[in-house]
């Protein structure tokens, strides 16, 4: 359903600045089926990065459905079943009906039946047939997913398959936040496949220059440049995974409600805030809003931002930053902002 890392990532960080009293720590590991990349300044990192990595694989131990033995496998395999999760697991699948519940179905973690008939996950992706479709939404409904907190299961209806994908990074990146905090860490970069959080400043005190992609450009092609920090920052647009068949392209931006890939005005919105949940949750959900819709949940909503991009080039900017609590500089001239 969402942003895992295949053919490009969604935002192309600039350069970054050491500094002499805390040499940086960089590294790279694929997992949850993406590039992770980890960058920590302190005089001793190292152990710190294996400790993230450690942590994150635990994680994608237990959220994935692709993994056989998670808790979410477990869940999917036992329809009708109230099965044992951990409490994280628990506070994940929460977090998902959220999303659900202020999108009205359009984020919907049980969405498992339509991604799988597309696969465009998978080395063969191919446009599903009508019927396929049909057979793919009726399993899909957010309102059957069943929590109970006390006794700490969770249980879906038969047929259904609940997929984290639009949510997982975002949560594990608000896990290896608290970690960093623990520790004392003031300078740090964490890129999850595209997921970004940028903690603190850059070790010379100065803002993280990023990149906002430009979804019709190659990798590294950007449309401005935002100054922040102690951020995160994640994206979902429409050229970050998908296939083309008979001249048409499909990209993996899910509509459970329609059954096929989100055909809106939008090209790619790019969400703000120090949650990374909550950006991961809300670039899914906006871009199935549309623009008016989706920039009317961001404006009500307290310590988010957004940059949405439709597919005539035109930016749209939510009012903290327009108003330069977050600074963004446009630098391509295809581009216009918009009023």
């Amino acid at each position: 359903m969402k942003k895992a890392f295949l053919l490009v990532l969604c935002l192309s960080l600039l350069a970054t600045t050491a500094c002499m009293q805390a040499k940086p720590v960089k590294e790279s590991r694929f997992l949850l089926n993406t590039v992770v990349e980890i960058t920590i300044y302190d005089r001793d990192p190292k152990n710190l990065v294996n400790e993230l990595f450690k942590e994150i694989q635990t994680m994608e131990d237990r959220y994935s459905r692709y993994v056989p033995d998670s808790e979410i496998s477990k869940i999917n395999n036992n329809p009708g079943t109230a099965v044992n999760v951990s409490e994280d697991t628990l506070e994940l699948i929460e977090q998902s009906l959220f999303f659900s519940t202020i999108s009205d179905g359009l984020f919907d973690i049980s969405i498992g039946p339509l991604v799988d008939i597309w696969g465009i996950n998978q080395e063969n992706p191919k446009v599903p047939s009508q019927a396929e479709i049909d057979s793919a939404k009726e399993k899909i409904d957010f309102r059957k997913i069943s929590l109970n907190k006390e006794n700490r299961t969770v249980s879906v209806a038969d047929g259904m398959s609940i997929d984290t994908g639009g949510i997982a990074k975002g949560f594990i990146t608000d896990r290896l936040m608290s970690i960093l905090r623990e520790k004392n860490i003031d300078s740090a970069l964490l890129n999850l496949g595209g997921n970004l959080y940028l903690h603190g400043t850059k070790p010379d005190g100065s803002l993280w220059n990023v990149g906002i992609r430009n979804p019709y450009g190659l990798q590294g092609d950007y449309i401005g440049i935002v100054s922040v920090k102690d951020i995160s920052i994640v994206t979902s647009g429409i050229y970050e995974r998908y296939f083309e068949e008979d001249g048409k392209r499909y990209h993996h931006i899910l509509n459970p409600k329609t059954g096929y890939p989100e055909d809106n005005e939008l090209a790619s919105v790019s969400i703000f805030s120090p949650s990374s949940v909550l950006c991961d949750g809300l670039s899914t959900t906006c871009f199935l809003l549309g623009l008016s819709d989706g920039m009317e949940l961001i404006e009500s909503l307290d310590d988010v931002e957004a940059i949405m991009v439709t597919r005539d080039k035109k930016v749209y900017l939510s009012d903290g930053i327009k108003n330069g609590r977050i600074q963004f500089k446009l630098t391509n001239t295809e581009f216009m902002v918009a009023n």
